[in-house]
């Protein structure tokens, strides 16, 4: 079914139509940046300059595991780990990802993969053992 909501044409109102954000006491002025862009020109590179310097090293595990590889991702800074970064890798590698103490952990081999996506991101010293 469709919906019977009425779009509202943002063009046709003038200064002097009453909007919601008249209601609330809002600002008409345009929205902020999305939380997705950083508000800070220098925060981008910042994380670049963190795996520039980081040694990263990739291995291939599948002892205690039941048999499944997993790659293991380590060296990657503190700050890193916890942030977009590992979310973005897994997205683009399209497997699951468990953070445990000081490492990351990729399901399947995506060793290959990963070091050119860390490459591709900044990193110098990345390394398959």
């Amino acid at each position: 079914m469709r919906s019977s909501k009425k779009k509202i044409d943002l063009q046709s109102l003038d200064a002097e139509s009453f909007t919601i954000a008249d209601a609330m006491g809002l600002s008409r002025e345009p929205a902020r940046l999305s939380a997705k862009e950083p508000s800070r020109a220098d925060a981008e590179p910042a994380r670049d300059h963190a795996l520039e310097t980081a040694p990263l090293r990739l291995f291939l595990e599948r002892k205690g595991r039941s048999g499944k590889n997993v790659t293991r991702l380590a060296g990657l800074p503190s700050g890193e780990r916890s942030g977009r970064l590992v979310k973005e890798l897994k997205q683009n590698l399209g497997c699951g990802a468990a953070i445990e103490e000081e490492n990351v952990f990729f399901q399947g081999d995506q060793r290959a993969r990963l070091s050119k996506l860390l490459k591709d991101l900044g990193a110098r010293n990345v390394k398959i053992v």
